[in-house]
């Protein structure tokens, strides 16, 4: 069966805005056995921040979710419902070069199509995680946030690679050079919290974000991959080179995950983050 993408715009979006990105979804959804696709997908295009947050905090509190604040993002998804849903915000995405948009919207139908269930974004707490958690420092919201933040890391992971083998690594790589051409927020808060061995745990699953998919890329022989992977050392310079080195390592160690469920690689990645002597 074919995808039914509903496109939704609370409030009035340029035509040509929300044609192109039927035009992007469409370049995903065609490299896709139909029987491989979501019966259904709603993209809600927003104008305003202040509308999307608005909506955000809503619907968490409507369907008793605590995760961090997606809208942050330059798109966002989710399945809180039961069913793929995307929320991109014109406002947000205002000044973007068009070949990161088409990255963008390119990941969030990856992420549809991938992790488009509930089971992506519930996630277990068993009792070996909260005591190795504790022991380290991280009691139940610390870790909550630890898990959410790495639960990100892999699905973009997934992700990426997926769209790279299906040849629209492209855009995904533009995407990546974005994110990583400016780090000062991230170097900021590393300076105040880098001697807290819970919380460095914390900013190293958001570090992994981006790494992750790169380490992907280059795992499946993707042209300029290392030349990107250069590029990330370069912007997290402000990082030893110890850490830098630990986090390749360990993202190496993520990838041989692939076996696994979602949720066993997810917390087999969370328990070896907090006990890496390295990290």
């Amino acid at each position: 069966m074919e995808t039914r993408i509903e496109i939704l715009s609370p409030e009035k979006i340029d035509d040509e805005l929300l044609n192109q990105i039927r035009v992007w979804a469409d370049e995903v959804l065609k490299k896709v056995e139909l029987k491989s696709q979501p019966p259904y997908l709603c993209i809600t295009v927003w104008k305003t921040m202040e509308k999307f947050r608005t909506f955000s905090m809503r619907e968490k509190e409507m369907l008793g979710v605590v995760t961090g604040e997606e809208t942050d993002f330059l798109a966002t998804h989710d399945a809180w419902r039961g069913y793929p849903r995307i929320h991109v915000c014109q406002e947000r995405l205002k000044g973007i070069p068009s070949a990161i948009l088409q990255g963008v919207i390119h990941h969030e139908i990856g992420h549809a199509l991938k992790h488009g269930s509930l089971e992506f974004y519930t996630f277990r707490f068993s009792g070996i995680l909260q005591e190795v958690g504790r022991a380290s420092g991280l009691d139940l919201p610390l870790l909550q946030q630890c898990v959410y933040l790495f639960s990100i890391a892999i699905k973009d992971q997934e992700v990426v690679k997926w769209l790279s083998q299906i040849g629209l690594s492209f855009n995904q790589i533009a995407l990546l050079n974005h994110l990583i051409s400016d780090t000062e927020e991230e170097k900021t808060t590393w300076e105040f919290i880098q001697d807290s061995p819970a919380l460095r745990k914390i900013a190293f699953s958001t570090f992994l974000k981006t790494l992750l998919p790169i380490e992907a890329m280059i795992a499946i022989g993707i042209e300029d991959a290392k030349t990107l992977k250069d590029q990330w050392n370069e912007a997290y310079g402000w990082l030893f080179e110890k850490e830098r080195e630990g986090l390749s390592l360990f993202s190496q160690f993520i990838m041989n995950l692939e076996g696994k469920t979602f949720q066993e690689r997810l917390e087999q990645a969370v328990l070896r983050l907090i006990t890496d002597p390295y990290l």
